[in-house]
């Protein structure tokens, strides 16, 4: 991607490098200092409520489905309760999916859109929970697997070839059989009674499925009606060619991974 603007902070570095990359790590912190705060804010409080550390912060911050507060204004609970988390294996888990998979997806989409495409895995796939035919599983949200499930289908989509090890698994996966699993064990772990928001993974899922695939088409679109309402003697906009060549990424690459 060409447009240096666009980006907030970059990694002179291929794909597929080790380095952590400056949003997955900058996520990495909040999280863990949200986390943190859940519990010294709570000592005060008499210790946990709503079952999870850390519940005077999530009742605030949380999302509640049966008091419908989303509903009475309280329209920041979309944003905040992927910040906090119901203990510290929750926190872990979630943050090494970010740690193992937010990197190269950061380095295709650049910092800042990939803090974007985060918040909007995490807020807009929360909300397939008040859809009437949902089941509502819990009555309060809290934690990052929302936005984290959103950044797994986006690396899957760019380097679906990229093989790994995945535990219990004694021989290797690529990146799609990787996804089919998680659905496969959300599935699982729906039908089992978790209390766990399954809905919460799957909305995550699918936008984030959406916007890797309808973004870049849409902002080509906006370029090409850019391009003809330009004068026909206005140079090209290079900046506008680049912004249309996002999201092609290259499956020769793919493949060799």
């Amino acid at each position: 991607m060409s447009n240096t603007s666009y980006r907030q902070y970059e990694w002179s570095s291929s794909p597929g490098d080790s380095r952590i990359t400056w949003a997955v790590q900058t996520l990495i912190l909040a999280n863990v200092i949200t986390f943190a705060a859940q519990l010294v804010i709570d000592i005060p409080f008499g210790g946990p409520r709503l079952g999870i550390p850390g519940a005077a912060v999530a009742e605030w911050l949380g999302l509640h489905f049966q008091a419908s507060e989303v509903a009475r204004g309280y329209l920041w609970q979309p944003f905040t309760y992927m910040f906090l988390h119901g203990g510290l294996m929750h926190l872990a888990g979630n943050m090494l999916w970010l740690y193992f998979f937010g990197p190269d997806v950061e380095r295709i989409l650049g910092s800042r859109q990939f803090c974007w495409f985060y918040v909007i895995c995490g807020a807009a796939g929360v909300l397939i929970n008040f859809a009437p035919i949902m089941t509502l599983q819990t009555n309060t949200v809290v934690g990052a697997s929302g936005a984290v499930m959103g950044v797994l289908v986006a690396y899957a989509m760019t380097n679906p070839e990229r093989q790994f090890f995945f535990f219990p698994f004694p021989f290797p996966i690529n990146a799609r059989a990787m996804v089919a699993i998680v659905v496969a064990m959300n599935i699982v772990s729906a039908l089992s009674g978790t209390t766990t928001s399954v809905a919460t993974h799957f909305g995550g899922m699918a936008v984030g499925a959406a916007y890797m695939k309808y973004v870049p088409v849409l902002r080509a679109w906006q370029a090409k009606r850019e391009r003809a309402a330009r004068p026909k003697s206005e140079p090209d906009d290079k900046i506008g060619e680049a912004v249309d060549n996002i999201f092609k990424f290259d499956s020769k690459k793919s493949r060799r991974k």
